[in-house]
C-alpha cells in the first residue's frame, strides 16, 4: 500500500473525484427535481385559484349575489396551499 503525500494525486484518485461529483450531481439533479415539481405544482393551483376566484366573483356579481371574495395575498395563499376546496371556503365564509 502506498502513502501519498498531499498534494500527490494519481489519475486513478481523479477517477474517484470524477465518480464522486458525478454522483452527487445525479443526487442533485433528482431532488432539484422533486422541488420543482412541486413548485411548479404550487404555481400551477395559484394561478387556478386566482383564476376561479376572479371568475365566480364576475359571475355573482352578473347574478346579482351579495359573494364577493377578493383577490389578495391571503386569498392566493389560501388557494394555493388548499386548492380548489380553499376557494370553496372561501366563498362559503363571506355566506356568514
Amino acid at each position: 500500500m502506498m502513502v501519498f503525500e498531499m498534494g500527490e494525486f494519481t489519475s486513478q484518485n481523479y477517477m474517484y473525484i470524477f465518480i464522486v461529483c458525478v454522483c452527487l450531481f445525479v443526487l442533485f439533479l433528482s431532488s432539484f427535481q422533486k422541488k420543482r415539481r412541486l413548485v411548479l405544482g404550487l404555481v400551477e393551483r395559484g394561478i387556478l385559484g386566482f383564476v376561479t376566484i376572479i371568475g365566480l366573483d364576475q359571475l355573482f356579481s352578473y347574478l346579482a349575489l351579495d359573494l364577493f371574495v377578493g383577490v389578495n395575498v391571503w386569498t392566493l395563499l389560501t388557494s394555493t396551499i388548499l386548492g380548489i376546496p380553499g376557494v370553496c371556503m372561501l366563498f362559503c365564509m363571506q355566506l356568514f
